[in-house]
């Protein structure tokens, strides 16, 4: 099955593609097996596998990793089948779901789409009140490129990266991870719940966009204050700063910075200018984008609950 899935990465690459489903699960069990006993198991992650308590154990479990070489995302009923292969396998009954990662994998081109993943991370962020989006960046040998955008609140963490690098069918993975459940219902029912509870999370996501813009306004317009005669000559290296860091996402955030730092210049002229000496700068995200890419995102983990 493994060489089917190889085959199928070379010819379904670029083309159209979004799939929901699930990457990793952790299940809490009660039993005295000990991590080296289950060390080197196919689909089984002994690296994050931890003993909690006594007879007490979270095994973490990669369905994709057996069933096609982690190639594609794992349905709930394969997942399923699979942690009752496991369960047969080790001698292990029951167990209750500890944390869960399901996933959607896109199509969209990581790099090129930097401002959009980012504008969606920040306004997830300020729906769940936690503690910021931060960005991770490769090290100096890989260019320095950005590793991942991820958002952490106590028991949730949602990441967007860049996946061409992997054998997958898809160029980025959205992928949302829920940490620390404590409950005794059953696991389908559990995972179930959590997916839908996303679900339900993004929706009408993109009415927060202006109040993303109007934050990056506010920070950009603060460092611009600081940095102006230090550490930047002018309003348009400054500009190029930002963009550079990635920073204006949007139009509005421009436009809004422009506004407020009394610059008396009109926009369209502003940007012709500077894109004409810069190329590939400026390149903006929006609210439609947000909304469109949200439909997607709503529609594979629709699917995906579906997969029963």
């Amino acid at each position: 099955m493994e060489k089917e899935y190889l085959k199928k990465v070379s010819k379904t690459k670029d083309q159209t593609y979004t799939k929901g489903g699930v990457d990793t699960i952790g299940i809490l069990f009660n039993t005295d097996i000990e991590i080296a006993d289950i060390k080197g198991l196919n689909g089984i992650l002994d690296k994050y596998t931890t003993i909690t308590g006594k007879n007490e154990i979270v095994i973490v479990i990669k369905p994709s990793q057996s069933i096609n070489g982690g190639v594609e995302l794992t349905t709930v009923k394969e997942t399923l089948a699979f942690i009752e292969e496991i369960k047969i396998q080790l001698g292990l009954s029951n167990g209750t779901l500890k944390r869960i990662d399901f996933s959607v994998d896109l199509k969209e081109d990581f790099e090129s789409n930097k401002k959009l993943f980012r504008l969606l991370l920040e306004c997830l962020n300020l729906k769940r009140s936690s503690g910021g989006m931060y960005e991770t960046k490769k090290p100096v040998l890989e260019n320095r490129n950005t590793g991942n955008f991820k958002i952490m609140s106590k028991r949730s963490q949602t990441t967007i990266y860049n996946s061409s690098d992997k054998n997958r069918l898809s160029e980025t993975r959205y992928e949302n991870r829920i940490l620390d459940m404590r409950n005794a219902e059953e696991i389908k029912k559990r995972m179930l719940y959590e997916l839908k509870k996303h679900i339900k999370e993004l929706e009408k996501l993109e009415e927060l966009v202006p109040l993303v813009e109007s934050c990056y306004t506010n920070y950009l317009l603060n460092e611009y204050n600081k940095g102006i005669d230090k550490n930047f000559r002018t309003f348009t290296e400054f500009i190029a700063w930002a963009d550079y860091e990635g920073l204006i996402l949007t139009e509005n955030i421009l436009k809004g910075l422009m506004k407020e730092s009394g610059i008396n210049l009109r926009f369209k002229h502003f940007v012709y200018n500077f894109k004409r000496l810069r190329v590939n700068t400026l390149v903006f995200s929006n609210k439609t984008e947000i909304k469109k890419l949200l439909i997607k995102l709503k529609k594979a983990l629709k699917e995906l609950s579906k997969s029963t």
